[in-house]
């Protein structure tokens, strides 16, 4: 980590991969946020040793959700 040389931040994966692709830097992110398929010009690399992070989901009690949220709910609950 003493060699690492932060420069910036992106709350967005997205935004961060379009510098990446630019040749700008390296997009330090979970794997699957942005497309690195045969048709991307990036690539994903893990570190190693793994790292790990826990997600929190958060929401208020009661809260009524749209369609879309809730079919994200059901698979996350599936696996």
């Amino acid at each position: 980590m003493k060699e690492l040389h932060l420069e910036g931040t992106f709350r967005l994966a997205y935004n961060g991969s379009v510098f990446a692709r630019e040749g700008l830097g390296y997009l330090l992110t979970f794997d699957r946020l942005v497309d690195t398929g045969p048709t991307s010009d990036l690539v994903f690399r893990p570190l190693s040793p793994t790292l790990t992070s826990p997600v929190y989901l958060i929401w208020r009690k009661g809260q009524v959700f749209s369609p879309l949220p809730n079919v994200f709910w059901s698979r996350c609950a599936a696996r």
